[in-house]
This record gives structure tokens, sequence and C-alpha cells, in this order.
């Protein structure tokens, strides 16, 4: 039994999904109201002088096969979802969005990530972090 496990513990891989290059893409994307939205992959630092006004979770693995579907990718559908929220509630002055990806781990070839949830967090920034 150990002799037949041991192949599936051998093939064990790590995809980093919130890597470092990743950490450092920003996008702006422009509103219906005509205020840029700027959306991220790390959370703001303090220079950026930021609240946190909601944070929500979502299976990165629905995502992802919704992703599939649209075409778009997992972190699309997210950034989509997002920039959704934030339309529907301008009053709020969510100017930053954190989109927190998690990390996939296979065992073989099954997949370990497929419960993990990926985290969109919403800030109101004096200095959002910005595309560089």
């Amino acid at each position: 039994m150990v002799a037949a496990l041991m192949p599936l513990l051998a093939g064990c891989s790590y995809t980093l999904n919130q890597n470092a290059t990743m950490a450092n893409v920003v996008q702006a994307v422009p509103l219906n109201n005509g205020k840029t939205l700027y959306v991220g992959y790390k959370l703001p630092d303090a220079a950026a002088s930021c609240q946190l006004v909601n944070q929500t979770k979502r299976n990165w693995s629905l995502a992802q096969t919704e992703g599939q579907i649209k075409l778009g990718g997992g972190r699309q559908v997210l950034k989509d979802a997002a920039v959704a929220s934030v339309e529907q509630r301008p009053q709020a002055g969510i100017n930053y969005v954190a989109l927190i990806i998690p990390n996939e781990t296979d065992l073989g070839t099954i997949n370990l990530t497929m419960a993990r949830d990926a985290t969109t967090s919403y800030f109101r920034c004096v200095n959002p972090p910005q595309p560089g």
C-alpha cells in the first residue's frame, strides 16, 4: 500500500498564484462615474493610508471554472465581480481592491486547492497603489 502511494507523494507540485511578480501588478479600471478603481494582487502598504471597507471570499476553484467558460480566467472573474460591486456602491469611496489568490497545491493528480477561497479586499485609500 505504501509503495502504491509513493508516486503520488513524490508528485507533489506547488503553483504560486500569489507570487512576487503578481504582487507588483496593479491595473487602473475606469468606472462608470468617471473615477478610477485600482485593482492589484497585494494588500496596500502603510504609505497608501488605506482603510478596509469590506472583504469577501469566493471559492477559487469555482472562479477558475467560471473563467474558463467566459474565456477570461479566474482572476478576470474576481476582477469583474469587484468592479461591479464598487460601481453599485459609489458612496463607499472604494478606490483600491486587492485580490488575494490562494496558491495551488497538487498531490499527484489530486488538486488540494479546490476548497480554498480567494479573498477580495475593498479599500478607501489616500494614496492607492498605482500601476507601475
